[in-house]
């Protein structure tokens, strides 16, 4: 078998820094596609990954799951995408395997794959990727079906995204929450996912979009990509002021990860509202819920749903449709690009900092040469 010398940015062991080493990349098997990466975002998913473990799959890991590039190589039986195609990878393509992809509920998927294993450490360990796709990488090998084909035209730089954080977020409006013309809805959390889910929100005709966070650096961006109020969540009570404002909203959307901001979402809602819980929890974490006549916004007297997104719950055709929202501009990936950077250790760490702060939306990284935004 034909072996590639690549480069990647692999985490040892839980808590471990990432570290940019050689790694060896196998050819593609049945199935499967070998790709040169051209561009990666950092996705808070990364970090909790390297703190947390890679929900349980073995060490070392490769990290990444935001990634875009060029089709090198495609394994026996695959016949799309085709070698010299671009492609945006994506960890949440249903799996087919898993017992809802089995029964037809490909939205209820578990994401029951793992990673191909063949990319290697030169030590010679065997790369686990985050959330089964590590792009952190010059070169990868991936499933052909968590690739899509990227329209002419769509810088990979802002495309990406739509691996990960665009994608859950924009999903968790019009797949999980349901958002309708003339809804109102509550975004809690203005990181990439909550952007994407207040454009989500947007495109699906919601007449009034609430964007909530502690820090008001934020909301500039918020309005431009199309909420109609912002509060501010380190003055005063949110919950009470979103009521105030709307009366209780049709659809909250959850996306900081802290599991108190569920049982907030839940109390913003009105009567039969939906509250989608999107961000990746502390493995240790409870909520818990108002639930009768005596609190405002309680949950059983407002007959209200719970629900918690895995990635948007998207499948292939919704893939297909955004990144066409992206290219006719309903859809601005470009505008939560706050930074590109080489892909260097250095700036791996700096990127974590920085999403960490709150300072960016999204740093993206140029692998192999990619052109900067707004270049041919």
């Amino acid at each position: 078998m034909a072996t590639i010398e690549a480069t990647g940015v692999v985490v040892r062991a839980a808590g471990e820094p990432p570290r940019l080493e050689p790694i060896v990349v196998d050819d593609p098997g049945p199935g499967e596609i070998r790709v040169a990466v051209t561009a990666n975002g950092l996705c808070h998913s990364d970090h909790w990954a390297i703190a947390n473990g890679n929900w349980g799959a073995p060490w070392p890991m490769l990290l990444g799951h935001e990634g875009a590039g060029v089709v090198e190589a495609v394994g026996l039986g695959v016949t799309s995408p085709t070698p010299g195609e671009p492609v945006l990878l994506t960890w949440a393509m249903p799996c087919g395997v898993c017992p809802s992809c089995v029964r037809d509920r490909p939205r209820r998927c578990a994401h029951g794959w793992a990673q191909p294993p063949r990319m290697r450490t030169a030590d010679g360990a065997t790369l686990t990727g985050t959330l089964a796709i590590g792009t952190f990488a010059t070169h990868v090998v991936v499933h052909a079906a968590q690739a899509v084909a990227l329209p002419p035209g769509l810088d990979p730089l802002a495309a990406c995204l739509l691996g990960c954080g665009a994608s859950t977020g924009v999903g968790a409006a019009v797949n999980t929450g349901d958002v309708r013309p003339d809804d109102a809805v509550a975004v809690i959390g203005l990181g990439g996912i909550g952007l994407a889910a207040v454009q989500g929100a947007r495109i699906a005709g919601a007449r009034r979009i609430v964007a909530v966070d502690l820090l008001p650096a934020k909301f500039d961006a918020a309005r431009a990509l199309g909420a109609t109020d912002v509060v501010d969540a380190s003055v005063g009570d949110a919950v009470a002021t979103v009521r105030e404002m709307t009366g209780g909203v049709d659809v909250a959307l959850e996306a900081t990860g802290v599991a108190a901001v569920v049982a907030q979402a839940v109390a913003m809602l009105g009567r039969g509202g939906t509250a989608v819980a999107i961000g990746v929890p502390a493995p240790a974490s409870d909520i818990t819920l108002a639930w009768g006549e005596g609190t405002p916004g309680a949950a059983y007297p407002n007959k209200v749903r719970l629900t918690v997104t895995d990635g948007g719950d998207p499948v292939p055709e919704d893939f297909i449709a955004w990144l066409g929202w992206a290219a006719d501009g309903r859809l601005d990936l470009g505008a939560m690009v706050s930074r590109v950077a080489p892909l260097t250790e250095d700036e791996i760490g700096e990127g974590l900092r920085a999403m960490l702060a709150g300072e960016v939306v999204r740093t993206v990284y140029r692998v192999d040469g990619a052109p900067l935004p707004g270049t041919a």
